[in-house]
C-alpha cells in the first residue's frame, strides 16, 4: 500500500538505515525511532499504520519496559505491530528483515482500512527519556528537513534540518556547533521536532553524524573539566593585578580581557565564543598560574548592619537625601575601572541588596551599582564613577545631590575633587579610614557604606 506509514524501533538506528529506505523505494513512508519512549511519542503525534519492532527493542535483555508493552500503557490505541526477526524465522506476527516483498505485503494488510491523518503532526520528546543527539540522528536517517525546537530550564533554542543535515543551531545567546553541544548537553526539557522546509542561513557544515560525535565528546569533556574546577564553578573571579592580556596569545587573551571584570563560570562560558572545553582548559591553567583571584558569592548574603543598629542606618540614611532633591539618598563611590567592577559585585553580596536596573554601560561612565533596602520605606542608592579622566566633565552630574562621594584609590583624584567641589559634596578617602581597602570583603564593603552615611551625617551636625 503505497504511503502506508511504519514506525521501524531498534536501539541500533544504523541497523534500520537501509530497511528504511528500501522500504522507501516502495513507497512506504518510513519513520525511526531507538528508544521505548521515542516510539511512544512519534506513534501519539504520528499515527502509524504499523510498527515495525526488534526483537531486542520489544524484548530488552536489561530488564527495562519493551516498547509493545510501553505503548500499551500509553498509548489509547497501538498500531499494529510486527517482530523483527532474521532470515527465515518469520511467523503470524514477525517478518524476515531480508524478505522485502513479505514485509511490504504484511503492511499492506495490516494497513488497509485504517484511517489516519493525513499530517504528522510536531512530535514533543523528553529530553530526561534520551537526548537531542538520538533524536537528530534519527531525524538524520529518515533525511527529514524541518526543526528542532529545544525548551530547558536554561532556555531555548533550535536545530534547522535540511534534508537529515544540520544546517544551523542556536541555543541562547550561542549559535553553531557550540549552541548544538548545549542543547544535547541537556538533560531536562523537551526537543519538538516541526517538520517544514524553512529558509536558513547555513552556518554549520559536515555530516550529521560527525557533528553528533564530535559534540557529545564536547560535552564529555566539558563535564569532566567542570569537575576539576571545583569552587571555581561556584564562585565569581577576576583576573589578578598585572595579568596583563598582552602576556598570552590567542584565545587567552580574550579570556583575560573578559576577566578584567568579574564574571562566574556559566556567564564566562556564554560569553567568550570558543567552544566550553577550550575555555575551562583555559581557565585551569590559569588558576595553577595564580592568576585568577576568587571573589565571594552573591548567594552568600552579609547583613549591612546588625539589627540592634539597623534603626539608627536608616535614620542616618534617611537624612541623608540631599535638599531639593527627590530621590533616595545616595553614595558614590570611585576607583579605577577594575576595581570598581569588583566592588560593584562585592555590594549585591549584601542583604537585601537590588541590582541595578540597567546593565552597566560599556564605556567607562558613571552607573548605579547597587539599591540598598534599609526597611519602612527608607532605601540607598550605591553609584560607581569610573576613574577615567577623559569622563571627567561628566562627574558632577553623578555627584550632584549625593551624600558623600567615597574614594578607593588615587585614580584621578584631582580631577575628582575638582567635580566634587564643583557641586559642594564632600569626599571621604577610603584609605584614611581602613587603610587597605579589599573591595572583595562584603564585611569591608559594608562598613564602607555605614562609614559613609555616619561620616556624611556627622558633617551636618558640624
Amino acid at each position: 500500500m503505497p504511503g502506508s506509514r511504519v514506525l521501524l524501533v531498534d536501539h541500533d538506528v544504523d541497523a534500520l538505515a537501509q530497511l528504511a529506505n528500501d522500504l522507501r523505494t516502495r513507497g512506504v513512508r518510513v519513520s525511526l525511532a531507538n528508544t521505548a519512549q521515542m516510539a511512544c511519542e512519534r506513534a501519539r503525534a504520528g499515527a502509524f499504520d504499523v510498527v515495525i519492532v526488534s526483537r531486542g527493542a520489544a524484548q530488552p535483555d536489561d530488564g527495562q519496559i519493551g516498547v509493545i508493552d510501553a505503548m500499551s500503557l500509553e498509548l489509547p490505541s497501538v498500531p499494529p505491530a510486527l517482530l523483527l526477526v532474521e532470515r527465515g524465522a518469520a511467523g503470524d506476527a514477525q517478518v524476515a528483515r531480508d524478505d522485502l516483498d513479505g514485509m511490504v505485503a504484511r503492511v499492506e494488510a495490516l494497513s488497509r482500512g485504517r484511517a489516519r491523518p493525513s499530517t504528522i503532526t510536531p512530535s514533543a520528546h523528553a529530553l530526561d527519556a534520551g537526548s537531542v543527539a538520538d533524536l537528530l540522528l534519527v531525524l538524520s536517517t529518515e533525511r527529514r528537513s524541518g526543526t528542532v525546537t529545544v525548551t530547558s530550564p536554561r532556555g531555548s533554542g533550535e536545530v534547522r534540518l535540511v534534508e537529515g543535515e544540520i544546517g544551523d543551531a542556536v541555543y541562547e545567546r550561542l549559535e553553531g556547533p557550540k549552541a548544538l553541544a548545549r542543547m544535547i548537553g541537556e538533560r531536562e526539557g523537551t526537543a519538538t521536532f516541526a517538520p517544514g522546509a524553512a529558509a536558513i542561513m547555513r552556518r554549520i557544515q559536515g555530516s550529521t553524524r560527525a557533528l553528533l560525535a564530535t559534540a557529545r565528546a564536547e560535552v564529555e569533556a566539558s563535564r569532566e573539566l567542570v569537575a576539576r574546577a571545583g569552587d571555581l564553578a561556584q564562585s565569581a573571579f577576576v583576573a589578578v593585578d598585572g595579568a596583563s592580556a598582552d602576556s598570552f596569545s590567542g584565545p587567552e587573551q580574550h579570556l583575560v580581557a573578559r576577566l578584567r571584570l568579574p564574571a562566574r563560570l556559566d556567564e564566562l562560558l556564554d560569553d567568550l565564543p570558543e567552544p566550553d572545553s577550550v575555555v575551562l582548559r583555559m581557565l585551569l591553567a590559569l588558576d595553577q598560574r595564580g592568576k585568577l583571584r576568587r571573589l565571594g558569592a552573591v548567594s552568600s548574603r552579609v547583613q549591612l548592619c546588625g539589627a540592634d543598629q539597623l534603626h539608627l542606618l536608616r535614620a542616618s540614611a534617611s537624612r541623608a537625601r540631599a535638599p531639593g532633591f527627590s530621590s533616595v539618598a545616595r553614595v558614590v563611590f570611585a576607583a579605577a575601572p577594575a576595581r570598581l567592577a569588583v566592588f560593584g559585585h562585592t555590594v549585591l553580596s549584601l542583604a537585601d541588596a537590588l541590582p541595578p536596573s540597567s546593565p552597566s554601560p560599556t564605556v567607562p561612565l558613571p552607573h548605579e551599582l547597587s539599591t540598598l533596602r534599609l526597611g519602612d520605606g527608607v532605601s540607598l542608592e550605591v553609584v560607581g564613577i569610573p576613574l577615567v579622566p577623559a569622563y571627567a566633565p561628566i562627574w558632577p552630574l553623578a555627584i550632584a545631590g549625593a551624600a558623600i562621594v567615597v574614594r578607593l584609590d588615587d585614580g584621578a583624584s584631582e580631577a575628582l575633587e575638582s567635580a566634587a567641589a564643583t557641586v559642594d559634596v564632600a569626599v571621604l578617602d577610603a584609605r584614611a579610614v581602613f587603610g587597605t581597602v579589599d573591595e572583595t570583603s562584603a564585611v569591608q564593603v559594608a562598613s564602607l557604606i555605614r562609614t559613609a552615611i555616619e561620616a556624611d551625617t556627622s558633617s551636618q551636625r558640624t
